[in-house]
């Protein structure tokens, strides 16, 4: 598959640009307290969500609805492919929960006729996918995939299957997720929240969790170009590995059992928080270095992260994301135009 277009939002702002600047200045960034739940969390900036004419479809939508189009319509940009022949998958964990919790709650306090349509109508799954065909008008399939493991990666090989197929000459493939009061409280019970507001992998003892927030989406077309392979074991030629360690319920021993000496091992986990759709974010940053032909700066120290950190100078060969949940890998390989046979 062919990688035509990215599109980013996440807790250092929005679009393309905004990622490559943070991941140049090379610093963790620190989560804002959730007053009720006291929790961290990573949240995307309001700025980044206000003022978009981009956004003009989505004025009463909700979060998750905003960061899907924003970055949407960023991968889009410039494709030439007809709208009845580009397809859309939504990739999620959670879904936009945070809206669902409000109609339930709109509905045990206000009972089922005042409840608000608006809410309901955007507290479905399908909800985001459905908007972002709408305002960009586009008539090909759209599906969404909800799973707990690897959302994104399955989105890509359904993707994959269609173009193959010919059922769409481009599809714009996504991984989104929100933070919430529910998510926070659930960290809060469940695991432990890191007392510096710093979202870091797991190492000794329990992991300590700062829920984040984004939204990652790619255009895959068939042609030449970066090439995108998804694998379920990770591939022993590549240049670069970034591991998406830190996911919420993750592995990150078994992640780190998968790094090879002689290659480069590096976690962005500390940009964008604690979440299961790190594997898209990742890729978003091997698309970068690629784009640039650079290592980017190590954002915490190896005795933070348990990974040996990057290299100098440029990957000289497929850049990888590895992700793990239990005993199943995933592996993402990024390949520069005529680097596969």
């Amino acid at each position: 598959m062919n990688l035509a277009g990215l599109g980013v939002v996440f807790p250092g702002g929005a679009g393309v640009p905004a990622l490559r600047e943070a991941l140049s200045a090379g610093r963790p960034l620190v989560g804002e307290m959730l007053a009720k739940e006291q929790v961290p969390v990573l949240k995307v900036p309001a700025a980044a969500l206000t003022g978009n004419p981009v956004l003009a479809p989505a004025r009463r939508a909700d979060r998750f609805c905003k960061m899907t189009l924003l970055a949407a319509t960023e991968a889009l940009a410039g494709c030439k492919v007809a709208p009845d022949r580009i397809g859309i998958i939504l990739a999620t964990a959670f879904g936009p929960h945070g809206t669902v919790f409000k109609f339930v709650n709109d509905l045990l306090e206000f009972g089922d006729e005042q409840a608000s349509p608006t809410v309901f109508s955007q507290s479905v799954h399908a909800a985001a996918a459905s908007m972002v065909a709408a305002a960009a008008h586009l008539h090909g399939p759209a599906l969404t995939v909800a799973d707990l493991a690897f959302p994104f990666e399955e989105a890509l090989a359904l993707a994959d299957t269609w173009l193959a197929d010919g059922r769409c000459e481009a599809v714009l493939v996504g991984a989104v997720d929100e933070t919430s009061d529910v998510l926070a409280h659930v960290v809060r019970r469940k695991w432990t929240p890191a007392p510096d507001g710093i979202a870091r992998p797991a190492q000794a003892g329990p992991p300590a969790y700062v829920p984040g927030e984004g939204a990652v989406f790619v255009r895959l077309e068939r042609g030449n170009g970066p090439q995108l392979v998804v694998a379920d074991a990770p591939d022993a030629s590549a240049a670069a590995n970034l591991f998406n360690a830190g996911a919420l319920g993750g592995d990150d021993a078994a992640l780190r059992r998968l790094a090879q000496p002689a290659v480069s091992a590096q976690t962005f986990v500390s940009l964008l928080g604690n979440v299961r759709i790190g594997s898209a974010f990742h890729l978003a940053v091997a698309e970068l270095m690629r784009q640039d032909s650079r290592f980017y700066p190590d954002v915490l120290p190896a005795d933070q992260t348990g990974f040996s950190g990057g290299g100098t100078g440029a990957p000289k060969g497929p850049i990888q994301v590895i992700s793990a949940c239990g005993s199943r890998v995933r592996a993402m390989s990024l390949h520069a135009h005529g680097e596969r046979g």
